[in-house]
This record gives C-alpha cells, structure tokens and sequence, in this order.
C-alpha cells in the first residue's frame, strides 16, 4: 500500500520534470535531504510530531532546502510532502521516482551479486552483455556476496540471472536426477 502511495507521487514529480531533463539533479536533490532526514531523530521528530505546527514545519524545512542548496522544484515537491504528511515516504518515493524515471529514460538497473572483487574490464563487459540482453541503456550496481563461492548473481526486476557456481551446481543436480525419477 505505501509504495502505491508513494508511487503516485514519483510518478507525479516525473510529470513535473518530464520536458526539463533535470530528473537527475532533482534525484540527487531528494537523496541529499533523505539522507539528512535519516541522519537526524530530531528532524524526524520535527515533522512526524502532530504538536509542532505546519507552519513551524515548514519553517524547518525551508530553512534546510536553503541549506542544502535545493532547486525550485524540489522544494515544492517536499513541501507537498510535508503538508500531506508523507514525508516519511521519502525513501520510498525515491526509489519509485528512480524506477520511473529510467523507465521513461530507457534505462534499466542491473544488480549485481559477486564473490570476488569485480575488475574494470569485466565491468565494461557486463555492461556491454546486458545492453545487448535488454536492448536499454544499463545502470551496474554491484555487491559483493560472501556466501557465493563463485560467480555472479545479476538481477533485473523480477528477473534473476543465475550464473553462481552453487546456481551451475544445482542445475547439473536436476538434469542428472532427472532422469531417475
């Protein structure tokens, strides 16, 4: 249900931004007062508690956006947040605006799961591999899994790709038990 809701205005503040190209700006914008919102009990308490006032809120929120160097844009945006009393759906307001951002953009986010440390060139080449896989332009992210004993786990959406070795392993195990049953 919150990420329905917080959807609704990802999808808003997409709208919003679609003919001005500065989704990315206005995303690093969210990010930055995201992460000051996280760092701060304070802050949080600010704007969760029903004692302080709306305008005393605002006042708060003002004060950081003008700290934080904040576009026009993402001062608006947060500031109908905070009236509609969302702003502890900013995390996920961010994931879902960056989702459809690349959405719109063409591009696609791949997860990347490895055992061992990742080189530039292997970089590049899932990159390049994934390009050609989703037809899109592709965002890596990688992370390092210790419980993998080799391999990569890559996923898209839904989709997981499983090229582990335990993954390899596993498959071999069915064909050969396959034909015993």
């Amino acid at each position: 249900m919150l990420f329905v809701v917080a959807s609704r205005y990802a999808r808003a503040l997409a709208d919003v931004l679609r003919e001005t190209g500065h989704e990315a700006e206005v995303l690093k914008e969210l990010e930055n007062f995201s992460a000051a919102y996280a760092e701060s009990s304070e802050l949080r308490e600010v704007f969760e508690t029903p004692v302080i006032s709306p305008a005393d809120k605002q006042k708060v929120l003002n004060a950081i956006l003008s700290r934080l160097g904040s576009s026009e844009v993402t001062a608006n945006f947060l500031r109908v947040l905070l009236a509609h009393y969302r702003m502890r759906l900013l995390p996920t307001v961010i994931v879902a605006f960056r989702k459809v951002v690349n959405q719109r953009l063409g591009i696609v986010e791949v997860e990347i799961c490895h055992a061992r440390q990742i080189t530039a060139e292997e970089r590049s080449r899932f990159a390049d591999r994934f390009a050609e896989l989703t037809g899109k332009k592709v965002i890596l992210q990688f992370r390092r899994d210790e419980s993998l004993l080799g391999g990569v786990l890559a996923q898209i959406g839904s989709i997981t790709y499983d090229g582990s070795l335990k993954g390899s392993l596993e498959r071999l195990r069915e064909r050969l038990t396959a034909g015993w049953s």
